[in-house]
């Protein structure tokens, strides 16, 4: 008895146990179920909603914390687009003792995530079955805004993404992360 499980084609001289549409749909399902995580990128805001955002016209960077944008290019490009994504806003960067509105505090960071991917066939097939470890480094960038007077968090965005080994690829994911930031900005 010949028995055949693939991609490939049928067995020569035997019909096909699996036609060709469910072969290419479960092809593709499989490339859809790897590729979304690495081209996933997790954008969330939160913010009070009682708060008359219309009141805020100035802000100002805050302290130095230990998680802050250190300086890398990909931190200048983050601090780039977050002042540009505030100025677009309305509001104006003044310098932290000239009472601002907003106090901006911007941390990021990224860790090494490892996922498996297993591949294998039951025991009808053979048995035989491979589990690959497979590395990545997911960054995430955080953005909070407090109000100044009542010292209170009032607006909060975090990015979370796959980076890679390429910097442009990484500048672009930074300039779509902070611009669905701030798209979900309250209207003023």
């Amino acid at each position: 008895m010949v028995l055949a499980f693939g991609l490939a084609g049928p067995c020569p001289g035997k019909e096909s146990q699996i036609p060709m549409k469910i072969r290419v749909s479960a092809l593709c399902t499989l490339l859809l179920m790897v590729a979304a995580p690495v081209l996933a990128q997790q954008v969330s805001v939160n913010y009070v909603k009682t708060q008359n955002f219309s009141g805020y016209h100035t802000y100002a960077w805050g302290e130095e914390n230990t998680n802050q944008i250190r300086n890398s290019i990909l931190a200048q490009v983050a601090k780039t687009d977050i002042e540009n994504a505030m100025q677009s806003k309305g509001l104006t960067k003044v310098q932290k003792d000239a009472n601002p509105d907003l106090i901006l505090v911007a941390s990021g960071g990224s860790k090494q995530q490892t996922s498996y991917s297993a591949w294998g066939a039951g025991p009808r097939f053979g048995g035989m079955a491979t589990i690959t470890p497979q590395q990545s480094t997911e960054g995430t960038l955080i953005v909070n805004l407090y109000d100044a007077k009542a010292k209170q968090l009032v607006w909060r965005g975090i990015a979370q993404g796959t980076l890679s080994n390429n910097g442009d690829k990484n500048q672009n994911l930074v300039h779509k992360a902070v611009a669905k930031m701030f798209k979900q900005y309250p209207k003023t």
